[in-house]
């Protein structure tokens, strides 16, 4: 699969994950759902901000350092867009279950920081 494909790929299913989510939001009202629309609702949120994100991050990153092949930044794109999806998802859910204090987003913050942080000590 060449970049562009790969590249393209996402882009779509970025936006096929939008889609599902404002389905989901259309025909469903978050406060009253429960159980498998409710998991829908935050896998589809979860999985186009990630797509869109990592997009993002791979086009900055081209844009930075074009001395560097554009695979290179595919990883660290798709991980950084895949925490930062996380961590709004996450902040989203702790909302929605009522646990979202300064002291419980600050820990969830924390544990995002420290896993990237965790992934590029290893990469050095």
């Amino acid at each position: 699969m060449t970049l562009k494909i790969y590249l393209w790929f996402t882009g779509l299913a970025s936006i096929l994950a939008l889609v599902s989510f404002f389905v989901i939001l259309s025909f469903f009202s978050p406060e009253n759902a429960s159980g498998a629309i409710l998991v829908l609702f935050f896998l589809s949120l979860f999985m186009a901000l990630c797509g869109f994100f990592s997009l993002i991050g791979f086009y900055f990153r081209q844009r930075k350092k074009r001395d560097l092949p554009p695979v290179y930044f595919l990883g660290v794109s798709f991980r950084e867009g895949t925490l930062l999806s996380m961590l709004l998802v996450g902040f989203l859910a702790m909302k929605y279950f009522q646990v979202f204090y300064w002291w419980s987003a600050l820990i969830f913050l924390i544990i995002v920081v420290a896993i990237e942080l965790s992934f590029l000590s290893k990469e050095e």
